[in-house]
């Protein structure tokens, strides 16, 4: 499953995660029937503050090279170029939080367990699920863009290099051709000079006297 799949599977899962009081009501929603607040994570990012899903685009020709020289990546050049929006607490911050949580701990208290530390870290810092969901889906739907737009300029690339490759196996067959062609013309014109050259012996030899080095000496 390459990225841009992995983001269409991500973007339609379904989330239960109360609304940060500055999000915009739903159009479902009334003063008397209330909408259950289930949303898709699709939903979720149009509901936050930055760019929706299928609004981010990453050029490969303007992102900066994000492998440094020690062969791990960097990212933040990509998201950059995407103009994602600063969060208060990230996906990847999010991820090492996960990663710290024992893993024998089951996944209903470790979701407890960070609702308690967000519902916390929100009145310091602002942190919020929905900030954290937003970000990690346009993480990703930067990484997929990104890596669309290198696929497009690899297969061109190699369109152009196979092209030329092409054209340079031709050049290379007709080269070899002359080369053969010369060589037949030179093994034509020897054949023909080593017959001539014995006709001219022969009246060479006529003249000669009938000593060493002529062939009529006995």
């Amino acid at each position: 499953m390459d990225i841009a799949e992995k983001l269409r599977k991500a973007a339609g899962l379904f989330v239960d995660i109360p609304r940060s009081a500055d999000a915009p009501p739903r159009q479902a929603e009334t003063d008397t029937s209330p909408v259950p607040d289930t949303r898709t994570i699709e939903q979720m990012v149009r509901e936050s503050d930055g760019p929706n899903l299928d609004e981010i685009r990453v050029s490969q020709a303007s992102a900066p090279a994000f492998v440094t020289s020690g062969g791990a990546a960097d990212f933040t050049g990509i998201y950059t170029q995407a103009n994602l929006p600063i969060v208060p607490f990230t996906a990847e911050q999010m991820r090492d939080m996960l990663n710290s949580l024992p893993a024998e701990l089951p996944l209903a208290m470790r979701r407890q367990t960070i609702k308690v530390t967000l519902g916390a870290m929100g009145k310091s810092i602002g942190a919020t699920s929905d900030g954290i969901v937003a970000d990690a889906s346009r993480k990703m739907a930067a990484l997929a863009a990104y890596a669309g737009s290198l696929s497009q300029q690899t297969k061109t690339q190699t369109a152009a290099a196979k092209a030329e490759i092409t054209q340079l196996q031709a050049q290379i067959a007709a080269k070899q051709e002359e080369i053969a062609a010369a060589q037949t013309l030179l093994t034509e014109a020897v054949q023909h000079c080593n017959t001539e050259s014995d006709h001219l012996d022969d009246v060479l030899e006529f003249f000669s006297l009938d000593v060493p080095p002529s062939k009529h000496a006995e």
